[in-house]
């Protein structure tokens, strides 16, 4: 296999898109069992039951998370040392380092699309997410938004 020491496979086609329900683990399964190097698997995802099913089903030890860790942060180690998900005021720690750094250079031009759509994932997991994309949707300077998160933060950590 053109020297290729172990393979990634997402289980769609490009017609399927991120469609939910077109993720195929038993075609990964399939390519698994015909190769003999490490197959790790991706695809749907969610949370630890999705990872374990789909070790299951797919034969593959290693797992590769995406959109999933965009809806829980910690979801790596919540799959592999079945801790608790990150708790909301956790997140909100996390997306204030975050937008400390993407506000550096030239990176801040593209932080209030980025925050906007990593808030899409957040809000599928967190519904406490809903809120303070409400506040941000309207933000379009990433000094307002960051300013906005870090509100977020103090009024989630004085409510504690």
């Amino acid at each position: 296999m053109a020297g290729a020491d172990e393979l990634v496979v997402h289980g769609r086609t490009k017609r399927d898109g991120y469609k939910a329900g077109t993720i195929r683990w038993d075609l990964i399964a399939e390519i698994n069992q015909q190769l003999a190097i490490p197959v790790t698997a991706n695809g749907d995802i969610w949370g630890r039951d999705d990872a374990l099913k789909c070790q299951v089903l797919t034969g593959c030890k290693t797992l590769m998370v995406c959109r999933g860790a965009l809806n829980m942060p910690n979801l790596g180690q919540h799959i592999r040392d079945d801790v608790a998900p990150m708790r909301w005021p956790e997140v909100l720690r996390l997306l204030v380092r975050y937008s400390e750094q993407e506000r550096q250079g030239d990176k801040a031009v593209y932080f209030p699309n980025r925050i906007k759509q990593w808030f899409k994932y957040l809000r599928q997991y967190y519904p406490q997410a809903d809120a303070c994309f409400k506040v941000i949707r309207v933000l379009n300077r990433a000094d307002e938004i960051a300013r906005a998160l870090d509100n977020a933060r103090e009024q989630t950590e004085f409510i504690k």
